[in-house]
């Protein structure tokens, strides 16, 4: 029942408890944490991050729990506070550029859409490719204004939403990006609809079936797959791509992260999308899974839990 045995002088400064008063006190009866006794329970695998002092309020602390012997662990108490402040500071300042910048993105783009580059000939090139970045620098805009919306949200707005008009909705984006150059498919093998933000859902899987389009080269094959049973749901995208090593795979997530600057920049990629599909997933108590090898293509599943699944709802008929 993890019972204190000893803590120094730090650690009783920052979960506020003193000593003696407190040893061989239950660890859940001493500290006033939320959540502290279901952390511990669950074995503590994960840190338990961002949890409020219970002797100050204005101190975030990180718990780490290290078994070392048998029924004993070493509690490791963190003080993150001024790592979430430059943090905050952080999301505030991408949040704050991006609307500055995209206003005079947006007037830019307008202006060089006005101008016919087939009437300059001598600076056609030069129109098309000021245009192809202008677009590229203005979804880097709206990419990272995204990002620091769902950094800000604690939970999203939750409604039903209905897969089979969402898959559909998706095989015909992939159509759209990829102009007949790949065999595109999409199938549901469940009965379940889902519960979460449609808007947000919507943003993440679209990223996913994009990037599919991007990086398969034509003829490949790209295919949406919806699977749901009584042990989860799964949203994967499917294709015959380049596929990615191993070594790349655990940072695919990070912002700006790219296996290959040369074809992302290529493709028009931001570098941002996966890390849209995270957020957007952690915000529905689901994950991101990732299979690839090279030369042989990827699989991208959207993983979320029976919780988050909902049977379709029944149409009464009149007779």
């Amino acid at each position: 029942d993890y019972r204190i045995r000893w803590f120094n002088t730090a650690a009783g400064s920052m979960l506020g408890i003193d000593y003696p008063r407190d040893l061989d006190q239950r660890l859940v009866d001493a500290v006033a944490i939320p959540g502290l006794e279901a952390w511990i329970e669950s074995g503590g695998v994960d840190p338990l991050s961002d949890v409020t002092s219970p002797k100050d309020a204005d101190l975030h602390l990180s718990l780490r729990l290290i078994p070392y012997a048998e029924g004993h662990a070493l509690l490791l108490v963190r003080d993150v506070s001024q790592l979430l402040r430059v943090e905050k500071m952080r999301r505030d300042f991408v949040a704050n550029v991006s609307h500055e910048l995209r206003t005079p993105l947006t007037v830019v783009h307008g202006y060089l859409d006005l101008i016919e580059p087939e009437q300059i000939p001598e600076f056609e090139s030069i129109i098309r490719e000021l245009r192809s970045q202008s677009r590229r620098m203005t979804q880097i805009v709206e990419d990272l204004l995204t990002l620091s919306r769902l950094d800000a949200e604690e939970t999203l707005p939750m409604s039903r939403v209905a897969i089979r008009p969402l898959v559909t909705t998706l095989h015909r984006d992939a159509e759209g990006l990829s102009r007949g150059r790949h065999t595109i498919s999409a199938s549901i093998e469940g009965p379940h609809d889902l519960q979460g933000s449609s808007r947000d859902l919507y943003s993440a899987f679209s990223n996913l079936v994009s990037n599919a389009v991007r990086y398969t080269p034509v003829g490949g094959r790209i295919r949406i797959v919806w699977t749901s049973s009584a042990q989860g749901g799964r949203l994967s995208v499917i294709d015959t791509g380049h596929g990615i090593s191993p070594q790349h795979l655990p940072r695919l997530t990070e912002r700006f992260y790219r296996v290959s600057t040369s074809r992302s920049r290529e493709t028009g990629g931001t570098g941002l999308g996966l890390s849209i599909v995270k957020h957007v997933l952690q915000l529905h108590d689901a994950h991101l899974e990732i299979e690839s090898e090279p030369g042989k293509g990827s699989t991208f599943s959207c993983v979320f839990n029976p919780e988050q699944l909902l049977l379709p709802e029944l149409v009464s008929e009149e007779s």
